[in-house]
C-alpha cells in the first residue's frame, strides 16, 4: 500500500510539471503551422505568378469559393486572374484554397488580398501577424516586400 501510494505521488509531480509544458508545445506548434501555411500560400501565389506569366491572387475566403472574407483566419484562396482584372471569374482559376484557422490562432493584417504580377512583385506590400491568446513576445510576423518576397519574424509582442 505504501509503494502505490508512493507512485501515485510521483505520478502527480510528473503530471503537474508536464502537462503545462505539453500546452505550450501544442499552441507554439499551431502558431508555427498557422504561420508556415499562410508564408506557404504567400510563396505559392507569387511562384504561380511568375511561372504562369499572369497575374495571381491571394484573398481571404469565408467560403472557400469567393474572395469574399474579412479576415485571414477565415480562411484563403490563390488564384490565377488569366485576364487581370482582379475578379475571380471561374472555379478554374482556383489554385490553392484553405480552410479556416482552428483554435484560439489571431492573423492580424495590413491588407484582405495580395496582388502578384507575371514577374513575382506585388502591388501591395504587407504585414500579417499571427498571434494566439497568450500575451507576450510569442508571435510570428510575415512581411511581404514590393519585390514579392517574403521575411519571417518570430518573438513579436502579442496583445
Amino acid at each position: 500500500m505504501i509503494e502505490l501510494m508512493v507512485t501515485l505521488a510521483v505520478l502527480a509531480i510528473l503530471l503537474t510539471i508536464g502537462v503545462p509544458s505539453m500546452r505550450t508545445l501544442i499552441l507554439n506548434n499551431r502558431l508555427t503551422t498557422a504561420t508556415n501555411n499562410l508564408a506557404a500560400a504567400i510563396n505559392m501565389a507569387r511562384s504561380e505568378a511568375v511561372k504562369q506569366g499572369v497575374t495571381t491572387v491571394l484573398c481571404t475566403s469565408n467560403d472557400q469559393a469567393t474572395c469574399t472574407g474579412n479576415a485571414w483566419t477565415t480562411g484563403w484562396l490563390v488564384w490565377a486572374d488569366a485576364n487581370s482584372n482582379t475578379t475571380l471569374d471561374a472555379p478554374g482559376e482556383i489554385i490553392r484554397v484553405a480552410e479556416s484557422l482552428k483554435g484560439t490562432t489571431t492573423v492580424t493584417a495590413t491588407v484582405t488580398t495580395l496582388v502578384f504580377d507575371g514577374t513575382g512583385f506585388t502591388t501591395t506590400p504587407a504585414t500579417i501577424k499571427v498571434c494566439d491568446d497568450r500575451t507576450g513576445n510569442l508571435g510570428k510576423q510575415l512581411r511581404i516586400l514590393a519585390g514579392g518576397s517574403v521575411s519571417l519574424t518570430s518573438q513579436v509582442a502579442c496583445p
